[in-house]
Formats: C-alpha cells, structure tokens, sequence
C-alpha cells in the first residue's frame, strides 16, 4: 500500500489523495483508512506539510460526502424506485434510516469514523429526506476531522509498522461494523419482545373463577 500511495505521489500529488477520498466517500468502496495511514506513514519520512496533508484530505472527503448529499437531494423520492430494483439498495437504505432515526443527525458524524461503511449511504438519505445542508455539513467535518487526524498520526507515529496496523485497522472496521448491527439488532428485538412480555405479565392474566 505504501508504494502504491508513493507512485499516487509521483504521479499527481495531494490531488490524487484527494481524489482517491472523495470518490470514496461517494460511494467506491476504497481501502481509505489504509490510504491514510500509508500517507501518514510517508509523512515520517518526508518533507510533507502535515497540516497541507489533512487539509487536502479533508477536502477530499467532504468532496465525496457533498456529492452523495446532493445526489440524494436531487433523487429525493426516486431513490425508492432504485431500491424496489435492488435489494441491496432496499437494504443499504433500510438499515441507514434505521440508524438515522436512532441518532438523528449525529449519525452524520458517527458514519465518518464509527461506522464508516455506512457512511456514503447517510449522505444520501440526508440529501433525499431534506436534512439542511449547514447540518449535515458541520456534523460531516466534524466527523472527517476526528477520522483523517487519527489515521494519519497512527500512520505517523508507527510507520514502522504500517503494513501489519494496516492489516489489523482493516479486520476491525469490519468487526466494529459487525459489532454495531449486532447492537442494533438486539435493541430491535428488546423493543419487540418486551411489550409481548408486559402484556402476559400477572396483572394481566385471567384469575378464573374463585
């Protein structure tokens, strides 16, 4: 991953980084986390302006999440038709308004860094649902800063050991995924069973005759 961000470099500098975020953040399942390392790691190793490179990178992001924001604005109820397409778009929205409703417009900022996976798919139900734009840009740069500054020091800080952190941040973006459906799920299922339980509970049932 390190030569590869290396030749990115040589090739179109802090625009490719950029670029490689944005499209990203649009949507592109891109190994950014890893991206961000890689450059943190170069960082170590180089003359590069860190505050230029966090700068770039999230201009970059905030490139990609305004693009799924407005993409989602523009569509606004067609995105239901492409889901009655698709049952992996009738998912990915399902589950993200789900959340949405769970966390209001804090699940802008949690989908930058938390849960990153979902994060294109918020930025195109927010756009579709009418969330106001100076929100969803505030909670997202908020959520981008927090997400670019820790993987580029982790990066930075050991760059020694880029390749194996690389390879463990990866296992656990998926794992904190798995980790937070798993919560939600139960907490639906907690707010399903529960009421079943009141219902049945002593006060309830039939004493019969005396």
């Amino acid at each position: 991953m390190i030569d590869l961000v290396t030749d990115l470099y040589v090739s179109y500098g802090l625009v490719g980084m950029a670029i490689t975020l944005a499209v990203a953040q649009f949507g592109l399942p891109l190994p950014t986390s890893i991206v961000l390392m890689s450059v943190g790691a170069l960082l170590a190793a180089s003359d590069l302006s860190a505050l230029e490179v966090f700068g770039w990178a999230i201009g970059g992001a905030a490139a990609g999440d305004q693009a799924g924001y407005l993409t989602g604005r523009l569509l606004g109820g067609r995105l239901e038709r492409f889901a009655g397409r698709s049952d992996y778009i009738a998912s990915g929205l399902s589950t993200t308004r789900q959340f949405s409703r769970r966390w209001g417009r804090a699940s802008v900022f949690l989908s930058r860094w938390l849960v990153s996976p979902a994060g294109p798919w918020i930025n195109l139900t927010s756009g579709a649902a009418g969330m106001p734009w100076p929100a969803f840009t505030l909670w997202g740069l908020g959520g981008e800063a927090i997400w670019v500054a820790a993987y580029l020091t982790l990066g930075f800080l050991f760059s020694s050991y880029i390749s194996g952190i690389a390879e463990m941040i990866a296992n656990a973006g998926w794992a904190i995924g798995a980790l937070v459906v798993t919560i939600f799920i139960g907490w639906r299922l907690w707010h399903r069973i529960a009421p079943a339980s009141t219902d049945q509970g002593p006060e309830n049932l039939d004493p019969g005759p005396a």
